[in-house]
């Protein structure tokens, strides 16, 4: 049984399932990776900090080698900022592979409690990647001027969560459930 087997014998709600959490997923390895979270414009005003974006792992300017990395900061709210980053990061990941697991793996295809592992995680990641983004909008800041802006990152992390909301509650109506395991 192939790749394309799998995927047709799948119901209608786990394919959109996985479409969405490829989006997802998709989005999800361009928030965690990019510098573009957040961002200074200072509208022509002379400053260091014009241009700078800001990432989960790292400051880059506009200059060739301007980045800083900021992994080990001092500041909570950042490093609290990457922890549930992270988890969310971490959670739509495998609840991917457990959906590709589920529909295309022969021990698990079909198992509901792949299913419901599956969906489960996507509510948690989806949790996470949420306080993440709630603890960047809230603190990230210039003494409380309004150059700060928030970039596409912050966006694509907020498009992740949604969609790994929107795929775990599909795999919840799915109602199918698959037979998981079975004593024989």
């Amino acid at each position: 049984m192939g790749v394309k087997d799998g995927f047709m014998g799948a119901s209608l709600m786990v394919k959109i399932s996985f479409i969405l959490l490829l989006i997802a997923n998709l989005f999800n390895w361009i928030a965690f990776t990019t510098a573009s979270w957040g961002y200074f414009d200072f509208d022509g005003i002379a400053n260091s900090l014009d241009g700078v974006g800001y990432g989960l792992w790292r400051r880059c300017g506009e200059t060739i080698s301007g980045c800083t990395v900021l992994d080990g900061t001092r500041e909570d709210w950042y490093a609290t900022f990457q922890a549930f980053g992270i988890f969310g990061f971490v959670g739509i990941n495998v609840a991917f592979l457990l959906l590709i697991l589920y529909m295309f793996a022969g021990p698990c295809k079909g198992n509901g409690e792949a299913k419901m592992a599956t969906f489960i995680i996507c509510f948690v990641a989806a949790v996470c990647w949420l306080i993440a983004v709630i603890i960047f909008a809230a603190e990230f800041s210039v003494s409380g001027t309004s150059v700060d802006k928030l970039g596409f990152s912050f966006a694509l992390a907020i498009i992740a969560l949604i969609l790994a909301v929107v795929a775990g509650i599909l795999l919840i109506v799915d109602g199918k459930g698959g037979g998981g395991t079975s004593p024989a």
